[in-house]
Parts: C-alpha cells; sequence; structure tokens
C-alpha cells in the first residue's frame, strides 16, 4: 500500500473531492476563515488553487470531463438563506451562478454530472411526512431528489418520496438508493437519456452512508456508521458479503468523501489526515470466499480483512466446537477465544492446519510476548492457531481520590486485601466503585482453574467466601441508582477490546483485578484464527493470514507485542504492563462450574 498510493497535501477539514480519468483530482477544503478549491496532479501535486471565499456549506462538487468546469452547490456569504447551483472555470477561475433553489433544499450532499444533467441530492428544511418508526434510515434529514437541466436552464424534483443517495453508474446512468413503502430500501438505476428506471437490487436493511460505483458497475465501495474494518466493497449480486478495503478511512458519515474513477480510489485517511488515491486492484484479492465462522459476540474484535473476501457465519461456540472437533467441511477459517471452553481440545485434536510453514510467523512471535508463543504451540511444536489481538480486564483507580477516602488500593492486591477493603466501607460510601463482582469473580475462576482442576483444601473454601463476600456487597460495588462517572475511584473495563480513548478517564491508573497472590499472572484473553484441515479452500486461507501478519508487522501498538513503545507513566505505558505480566488461562467447559457457582456465591 505504501508504493501504490498517493498522499495530496490538503489544508483544513476536506469538505468534498472529484477525480477525472487522468488522475486529476478536486478537493474542497475549509479553513478558520474560508473554502478553497485545490487541483492535483495524477502524482499528488498541488497544480492550482481557487478562491471560494464568498461562498460556504460546500458539501459537493463534480467536474466535467475534460476538467475546466467544476460545479458546487452551496449557499453565498452574504446570502445564508438560499442554496445555489455554481460553475466554476478553471482557466479564467470565474465563478458563475448556474440556479437559485430557493427554500427547496437546506443542503446539498451530492451532485452527479451526466452529460447535460445535474443530479443534487438535497435535504430539505423541513420534512413534513415520514414512512414508519420501524425503519432503521433517519428519514427526518428530509433526503430529496432534483435535477437540474443545463439545456433550458431550469430544475424539477425527480419525484423520489424517499431517495437517500446517489452514484454514477460507471455505465453513464445514476444510481439511486431508495426507500419504497411497499418495497422497501433498493438500488434503482435511471437513464437520463430516456428517463427510464429498473431496479438494480434489493436491500435486507438499510447501512449505506456515501458509497460510490466500481468496476464496471458492479461493486459498491462505502462506509457506515457502526462498521469498524474501514472502507468495504460489495457486488451487487451478493451485498451482504463485505471485503475489507482500506482500515484507515475516516467513517463516511457524510457524502463526497469516496471517490472511485479509472481504477482508483481516493478517500480521506483517519491516521495521516490526508486525502490518498490507490489503485483498487492493488488491495482488492480475487481470491474464492474464504467461509470464516465466529460468534456474534467476536464482531467488535474482528481484524481487517486486507483485500480478502471473507464470508461471515455466525453461530454458537458449542455448535462451533463441534463443527471443528467433527471435522465438517462448511468452513475454512475459524476466529475464537482463549476465554471461550474446548479450545485446549481443539488444540489436541490433531483437527487444524499447523501453522508453521506460514510465511513471517516465526518473525510475528518473536515479537510477541514469550507467552502468546506457548499458548499458540502445542507439545509437540505445531502451530496451532494464530493470535492476531489481546484483551484484559483491570481496574481504574483514581489514586488521589482514593487516598482522600482512606481506601488502600494498590496494584497487584490479593483477593483477601480487596475483600477487606471491602468489608471495611460504609453503605455511605456507596459510589466510591463502579465493577460487577461478577467481572472479578470470572477473572479469578478463570485463573484459577487454568492452574488447577482442584477444589479441595482450604485455599480454594477461602476464595469462594472472598468471592461470596463481593456478590454480597453488590449494591454498594454496583450501585443500582445513577452515579456521577467522575466521582468513582475504582470502576472495572476491559482493555484492549477497544480503541485506548474509549477507556481513558484524567487522574486515574490502571491495576490489576484481584488475584489469588500478588505474584500471579494477569489473565490474558487471546482472539485468534485457526484453519480447517480439512477446508477445501485452506491455502486461500492461509493466504489470508500471511498477508494479515504482514500487516499486523506494520503495526506498533499490538498490545501483545513486546516491543511496543510507550511514554513512561503514559496511560499506554500502564496498560502494556498489564500485558506484559500477563499469561493466558484458556477456559475449561463451563459446565464445570458455571451453571452452579453463581448460586453458591448468592447463597448462605
Amino acid at each position: 500500500m505504501q508504493e501504490v498510493t498517493t498522499e495530496y497535501e490538503t489544508e483544513g477539514a476536506l469538505r468534498a473531492l472529484a477525480a477525472l480519468e487522468d488522475g486529476t483530482v478536486f478537493a474542497v477544503n475549509v479553513g478558520p476563515s474560508r473554502y478553497d478549491l485545490s487541483r492535483f496532479s495524477r502524482e499528488g501535486t498541488c497544480i492550482d488553487s481557487y478562491s471560494l471565499e464568498k461562498y460556504v456549506n460546500i458539501d459537493s462538487i463534480i467536474a466535467s470531463e475534460d476538467g475546466k468546469t467544476i460545479y458546487f452547490a452551496g449557499q453565498k456569504v452574504d446570502d445564508g438563506i438560499f442554496f445555489y447551483l455554481f460553475a466554476l472555470h478553471t482557466n479564467t477561475k470565474q465563478v458563475d451562478e448556474l440556479c437559485n433553489f430557493g427554500v427547496d433544499i437546506a443542503r446539498a450532499r451530492k451532485i452527479v454530472l451526466l452529460e447535460d444533467k445535474i443530479f443534487v441530492m438535497g435535504q430539505e428544511k423541513m420534512k413534513a411526512h415520514i414512512p414508519g418508526n420501524n425503519q432503521d434510515y433517519d428519514f427526518s434529514l428530509g433526503d430529496t431528489l432534483l435535477c437540474y437541466s443545463m439545456e433550458d436552464g431550469e430544475y424539477s424534483n425527480m419525484g423520489f418520496e424517499y431517495p437517500i443517495n446517489i452514484a454514477e453508474s460507471g455505465k453513464g446512468t445514476l444510481l439511486i438508493l431508495a426507500y419504497f413503502p411497499d418495497e422497501g430500501y433498493c438500488f434503482i438505476e435511471y437513464n437520463p437519456k430516456n428517463g427510464s428506471t429498473k431496479q438494480k437490487a434489493k436491500l435486507d436493511h438499510y447501512k449505506f452512508d456515501d458509497f460510490a460505483v466500481c468496476n464496471n458497475g458492479e461493486s459498491l465501495l462505502y462506509d457506515y456508521q457502526g462498521n469498524s474494518r474501514g472502507l468495504l466493497l460489495s457486488d451487487f449480486d451478493n451485498l451482504d458479503l463485505e471485503i475489507d478495503i482500506y482500515d484507515e478511512s475516516i467513517a463516511i458519515t457524510s457524502d463526497s468523501k469516496v471517490w472511485y474513477e479509472n481504477g482508483r480510489v481516493y478517500l480521506q485517511d483517519a491516521a495521516l489526515k490526508k486525502l490518498v488515491g490507490f489503485p483498487l486492484d492493488a488491495v482488492q484479492k480475487k481470491n474464492k470466499a474464504v467461509r470464516l465462522v465466529t460468534t456474534s459476540e467476536l464482531s467488535f474484535i474482528e481484524p481487517y480483512g486486507c483485500g480478502y473476501t471473507l464470508e461471515r457465519l455466525e453461530e454458537g461456540w458449542d455448535k462451533i466446537a463441534l463443527k471443528m472437533l467433527a471435522q465438517d467441511q462448511d468452513y475454512d477459517l475459524c476466529m475464537g477465544s482463549s476465554g471461550y471452553s474446548g479450545g485446549l481440545v481443539m488444540r489436541d485434536s490433531n483437527v487444524l492446519c499447523s501453522l508453521n510453514d506460514l510465511p513471517g510467523i516465526e518473525e510475528y512471535f518473536d515479537r510477541c510476548f514469550p507467552y502468546v508463543r506457548e499458548a499458540a504451540t502445542t507439545e509437540a511444536g505445531e502451530i496451532w492457531m494464530l493470535p492476531f489481538s489481546a484483551s484484559s480486564y483491570a481496574m481504574l483507580v483514581h489514586e488521589e481520590k482514593a487516598a482522600k477516602q482512606g481506601l488502600n488500593l494498590h496494584n497487584n492486591m490479593t483477593l483477601a486485601e480487596f475483600v477487606q477493603l471491602v468489608e471495611g466501607c460504609s453503605e455511605k460510601e456507596q459510589g466510591l466503585f463502579y465493577l460487577y463482582p461478577k467481572e472479578v469473580s470470572d477473572d479469578f475462576l478463570g485463573r484459577y482453574f487454568g492452574n488447577s482442576t482442584s477444589i479441595q483444601g482450604e485455599k480454594f473454601v477461602e476464595y469462594m467466601e472472598g468471592l461470596r463476600v463481593l456478590h454480597q456487597k453488590e449494591d454498594l460495588l454496583n450501585p443500582l441508582r445513577d452515579v456521577d462517572q467522575e466521582a468513582l475511584l475504582c470502576t472495572i473495563e476491559s482493555f484492549g477490546r477497544f480503541p485506548l480513548f474509549y477507556s481513558m478517564r484524567e487522574g486515574f491508573s490502571i491495576y490489576s483485578i484481584p488475584k489469588a497472590e500478588e505474584i500471579d499472572k494477569n489473565n490474558i484473553t487471546l482472539y485468534y484464527f485457526v484453519v480447517n484441515k480439512k477446508s477445501k479452500y485452506k491455502d486461500e486461507a492461509l493466504s489470508y493470514l500471511a498477508d494479515l501478519i504482514a500487516y499486523l508487522m506494520k503495526k506498533d501498538d499490538l498490545l501483545i507485542f513486546e516491543d511496543y513503545k510507550t511514554e513512561a507513566g503514559s496511560t499506554e505505558k500502564q496498560i502494556h504492563e498489564l500485558f506484559l505480566n500477563g499469561d493466558v488461562f484458556f477456559a475449561i467447559d463451563e459446565d464445570v462450574y458455571q451453571n452452579d457457582y453463581m448460586e453458591v456465591l448468592k447463597s448462605d
């Protein structure tokens, strides 16, 4: 990607972009006081700029094929009431007003140019009527689709009651995403030459924000809110099959932020904070679909797909474990967690493909903590899984406030110490904590049963008694009433599952969850891939894992990497130390203890 990606040095926030077949790119950016339009060469060099200081609220542009005219919709600085369509002539830098939309739209989200017509995806100031409340798109935005004719200089409404978005189809037609009360969500292809329409695809639900059409009109590039995998690609004949194309794309919650032209994709990179362009063929793999089976609970941790077609199948973990042990051939790749029972059974069952010869795997494990390699290797030396991420529960403690309250909280507390502290708290101190005793119990017992399968002896009874005390203090540790999050001294959160900014709170330090002994290791959950030995597409699955390794090796913030560089005293440093002093405790079958232990803890 580094070799084929072009970066464009834009200034200010990107508002809209457009590209030509020869690689010329136009971008509208807004700074502190004005809008500007920049013109870039195929190599990414800015070759011209145009001031748009007399105009505001520009969210969409389109360029003529020769690049001599840029059409944009916006408002005049000295007229904040109406929306207009303008034409900027690049040779003279003169701007002409083409039409005044009056009060028909309050924003122009996207515009498309087809021959002598400009289609405008706008939003009305008020939508009087919206369909039923059970839909998953916000129709109160008041979307409306207009068409401006250059021949007669007038615009008209296209007549769609609930249009949502538009794009050029790549075949001289307009692709319209719209909602129909009787049909639901549909992609409609509109031919501007004869005014005909035909349905291209029907959707079960809404999930597309901005989109561009690629691959000769057969595929869509898009993003949507709630998607964590970046820019995606789907073919119209199977819109449920999503391919990860670019992981660092900014979530495209507004329009005109993704563009496709002549084999190249253009978008804003979230990490670089720059406009970038790259050839789609360099990213999209042409593999047979690899069937990835996993649980719905792990969707949040799913890694970048590296351009491979991964057909995601969701099952309950019990069914997945049976499927693997039975050597079913209806899946190729499985994503699991060391927090799921049965991992060790699968490791020792000889049903998984060995990953010893996977390109780059030795270098990958050289960067990981030793316990990660150990967990991924059988006693015979076979690598049975590829760990790609990890998480660990920990306590967030506000040390200054805890000291003022006289609470002796410290890192690597034992369970006995924590129980003694909690027993000494009064009901008046309710709200100092925000944690679930079950989280402490699950973590504690996960470590205990990871080291021992015996429940004989005084120690186990002592631990259970301590956990019972915590559960009886549920109201104190997890107040039922609303509490001020900023006032809490101690909370429990999971680190590693989500980006760090979800868990960062000013003034808090990260402590391990109470342990049996102070020297015990922290419980680290690994998320991993395994390959079905009987898979028909085993080679494709292994190829994906090899590329995933190469992708992960480029990252410097993987928590299981021993060489993760952090600053002393930083939150990242504290989290990494949590993983440094860690170990992997594979969960045992829940039938052994999960069915009854909560009843034991609640009883006398």
